[in-house]
């Protein structure tokens, strides 16, 4: 499998990743086939999101032993911090991982919604806090 690094963040991923939303549609036992043989094949970037259904659980039950063998992004679309560091803490515990190796705060389209997660009282102030603890290495916005 091809590699390559992604953007500034240093982390090396295979050029094929895994986009995990399609996860909620399959039972945990094919979702740990799919997921291990994808594993098995070279792919070394999953993406998921707390919005995906039940695809951070299917991730964590599936994989979790084998999390140094990947890259792990997941997504909060929670604006507030509070509200973010909620999610994020769940996704963490769904996942069966002590750290994300990014964190994008999602699906932000508008001005205002840009805003209000850079407010102080935002999203990005929850990422931040749980980067600075280890539980998150990188931040993004997607929009």
């Amino acid at each position: 499998m091809r590699t390559s690094i992604l953007g500034k963040t240093g982390l090396t991923v295979s050029k094929l990743g895994f986009g995990a939303m399609r996860l909620r549609a399959i039972s945990h036992t094919e979702a740990d086939r799919v997921i291990n043989h994808a594993l098995d094949r070279g792919i070394t970037y999953i993406d998921t999101a707390a919005s995906y259904g039940d695809s951070e659980e299917k991730l964590g039950s599936a994989i979790s032993h084998r999390r140094s063998e990947y890259v792990l992004a997941t997504k909060t679309m929670k604006r507030s911090y509070g509200e973010a560091k909620q999610e994020i803490e769940q996704s963490l515990r769904l996942l069966r991982t002590d750290y994300v190796d990014i964190l994008q705060i999602h699906y932000v389209n508008y001005p205002q919604e840009y805003r209000e997660v850079r407010a102080a009282d935002g999203a990005i102030r929850a990422a931040e806090e749980l980067q600075s603890k280890g539980y998150i290495g990188h931040i993004g916005i997607t929009g």
